[in-house]
């Protein structure tokens, strides 16, 4: 699937501009909007990303059929994107469900993802953060443990070289998503899932729930056992004890 690249040196957020801009952009094909800093950067439950030069944010527009299976597990399809990239580059990354990539343990990347339904189809804004050449002092700044992939192998790297070679990956498992929707990435997913077989707290916006991580169903929900019992969380965000 062709990408359409729309690259600014600043905006509020990449997510904010796809939105404003949405009727300019092609139906048929993937517009990825970056920026080398974002002023007003948001995540999950609208928290501030801190944004920084010398990182990727972006978000990548396209659209899909409105049967389509497993909207919602979107953003774990992203986030398996960039887990893969990072193992070719040799890293050893671990997801934190449903959609952090994490380092030794820490964050360095977040996505976000935002669906409208129209009459045909449904627009996806499907929104990235990766923290690649941050310091250890800036990563010491955001409120919960962070890395960079600088920090992690003590070189500076290429945000353009790395962009592409996400934009490369996820173009090939959008086609794949659109075809069996998240039953494909089920496997590779859960293999690389942190956390398993600890005990987690789990926050869905409303609610805390506290059990073993079990593990993930077809769809991209998480299976929690709770007291020998399994809950199946939607969505939400987890910590571990």
């Amino acid at each position: 699937m062709e990408i359409v690249n729309i690259p600014l040196d600043s905006v509020d957020s990449t997510q904010s501009y796809a939105k404003q801009n949405v009727k300019t952009f092609a139906k048929d094909k993937i517009t990825c909007v970056s920026a080398k800093e974002q002023t007003n950067g948001t995540g999950r439950f609208h928290r501030p990303w801190l944004s920084p030069k010398g990182n990727i944010y972006a978000t990548f527009y396209f659209t899909l059929p409105k049967d389509s299976l497993h909207l919602t597990s979107l953003a774990q399809v992203m986030t398996l994107s960039l887990a893969e990239v990072l193992c070719q580059y040799k890293l050893s990354p671990k997801i934190k469900w449903p959609n952090d990539v994490l380092l030794n343990n820490r964050k360095c990347s977040g996505v976000l993802c935002e669906v409208t339904f129209n009459k045909e189809h449904v627009d996806v804004f499907l929104g990235i953060g990766i923290d690649v050449n941050m310091s250890e002092k800036e990563c010491a700044q955001i409120d919960k443990p962070a890395t960079s992939l600088r920090v992690e192998t003590g070189k500076e790297w290429s945000t353009e070289e790395l962009l592409k070679a996400l934009q490369e990956q996820f173009a090939q498992d959008l086609v794949l998503f659109k075809e069996n929707g998240f039953e494909t990435f089920h496997s590779k997913f859960e293999n690389l899932m942190a956390y398993v077989g600890e005990e987690i707290t789990c926050f869905d916006g409303e609610k805390e729930y506290t059990g073993i991580c079990h593990s993930l169903n077809s769809e991209g929900q998480l299976n929690l056992c709770i007291d020998g019992e399994m809950l199946t969380i939607f969505s939400g965000d987890i910590h571990n004890k």
